[in-house]
Order: C-alpha cells, then structure tokens, then sequence
C-alpha cells in the first residue's frame, strides 16, 4: 500500500489515533521536501509555544465558567460566573487557547467529563472585585468568590481535532489525484507545480501566510493584483472563474479579514476547493482555490 493510502484510510479512520495520522504526515512531508508542512506536522504532535501563531482552529475561544462563592460559618454556593459587563481588558480569563499536542486533546476530549482550567488567584480576587464596584458579572450578596474556572466542553475539543483530521484527509485526497506516487522514497517533490500548489493550498489555509503560490497546469494565466485595492482583487478573482457575485463576496471576505487569509476567506476558498461554488471556463477547482490564496498575498503586499 502506498503511502499516501494509508495516509487516507488512516485518516478518515475516526477510531485511529491522530498522533499517528500525523506522524504519517510528517514523514510525507520530509519526502517530498516541504519544511512548513513538516513544522505543522511538528508542532500538532508537540504542541505549540506560546511565541507561536496558532491555526485558526486552536484560536482563543470563550468559554463558560463556574464558581463556588463563599460565606458565613462554612457556606458554599456553586454557579455559573457571568462575564456580562465586565470591561474588555479582563474578558481574556473567559477565554483560552488551544496550544497542547493532539495527544493531550485527545485524551482530554474522551475523558469521563469535561475539562476544566482553573483561574488563579488574582484572576478570582480581581473578578469578586469588580462586581463589588458595579463593573459587570455577578455576585451573590454578601458571599466571595472563592474559585472559579473555565468549563471546556469535550464537543469542542472533539471538533478541533475532526477538523485536523479532515484537513489531512483532503489533502492526502488531492495530493493522490495529481501525484499518487507522493511520499514515496524517491518520489515526487513540491518542485513538482501540481504538487507544490496543492501543497501550499493547505499551508495557507492553516497557518494563513502570505507565501506565493503556483497555481499550477491548468490554469489559464497568473493572476495578479494590486496590493490593497478590492477593486483589483476582484477583478483578478473573475478571472479565475468566479462570477461578479462570487468575485465580490470573495473581495468582501479578505476585506472583513483585515486584508489576509483569515477566517472568512478560508472559508470562501474551502468552498471554491470542493467545488461548492461553479467556476466558469476550465479552471479546476484546486488551482482556483490556489490563485485565490495567491491573490490575497498581493492584495496583501
């Protein structure tokens, strides 16, 4: 069996650790020599730094969060703590990253219940302080709050990881439909266009740069933009097959995005890439997806 079908079977075998999915990964990316697909590939299997950008996927998120409040000769009250009006710059100890290995995850997220992250002391102390003052949560009369921490729904953490799972499987996916024979000792390399571009497609979409991209064969021309007018962009985007409607929604999501690959736009391109929205002409839905990545690095500059 090749590597790149094992890599799929595994993949989309839900009841096969993930550590070991990417494992395969890793070992592909040193075989055709991608160094930033292999530095993912590291950093889901050892966690990410706290110095590092993280995937959209592991992005800070919010969170509920419970308390205990305490009184008068031994009382405890639990419950949930609210983070309504309370001022932005402390709405951080509501919310978390998600930077440990996808063993830790995974282990986590099949666990009896769901996780939890304590605050520490001065987090709580300042909380209970600030409801006192009328500055937003809530407070039950006459107690403290004595702990609180954040409740991490096991869904969510289930959720990060299918997403993960699902990225490897389309790419193992579209790498078998232009280079079968990818991951292979002495196989195919990303100096190969088709390969490359599928390549940097997932590279981009996950960790969001601005590396150039090969749109590869197929592909009619190279599209290019100018960097910071929308009105260029999408231009250019017509140009790779998207209708006037398409073309501008896609120019209003890298808008919406500040500018770069974020959330919106990754998800426009996912749906150019699977084929959920028509392109017009030849353009195959993968170098579509590839020029359009392409065009938001020189919009971008």
């Amino acid at each position: 069996m090749s590597r790149l079908a094992t890599l799929i079977d595994q993949a989309a075998d839900g009841s096969r650790s993930l550590s070991d999915v990417i494992r395969q990964v890793k070992i592909l990316a040193a075989r055709i020599g991608d160094d930033t697909l292999a530095r993912w590939a590291t950093n889901e299997l050892n966690g990410y730094g706290q110095d590092q950008d993280l995937p959209e996927y592991r992005a800070r998120r919010h969170l509920p969060a419970r308390g205990t409040w305490s009184g008068p000769g031994g009382l405890s009250v639990p419950g949930q703590v609210s983070p309504a009006g309370i001022a932005e710059d402390f709405l951080t100890i509501f919310s978390t990253e998600f930077r440990e290995p996808v063993a830790e995850l995974e282990r986590l997220s099949t666990g009896d219940r769901d996780p939890m992250i304590k605050w520490d002391p001065y987090q709580v102390n300042e909380y209970d302080r600030r409801t006192r003052n009328g500055e937003g949560g809530a407070r039950i009369e006459l107690l403290v709050l004595s702990e609180a921490w954040l409740v991490v729904p096991r869904t969510m953490l289930a959720g990060i990881l299918d997403k993960i799972r699902t990225r490897v499987l389309d790419l193992a996916l579209a790498l078998e439909d232009v280079a079968p024979d990818a991951g292979e000792p002495g196989g195919p390399t990303v100096a190969d266009h088709q390969l490359g571009s599928v390549v940097q497609t997932f590279n981009i979409t996950v960790n969001g740069d601005g590396a150039n991209i090969a749109t590869g064969e197929g592909a009619r021309q190279r599209s290019t933009v100018k960097k910071g007018d929308l009105a260029d962009l999408v231009r250019a985007a017509r140009e790779l097959g998207l209708s006037a409607e398409h073309a501008t929604e896609f120019g209003a999501a890298v808008q919406a995005d500040g500018g770069v690959v974020g959330a919106r736009t990754r998800t426009f391109v996912e749906r150019v890439r699977v084929g959920a929205i028509a392109l017009a002409g030849d353009v195959a839905a993968n170098v579509a997806a590839s020029g359009l990545l392409e065009l938001v690095a020189g919009f971008s500059g």
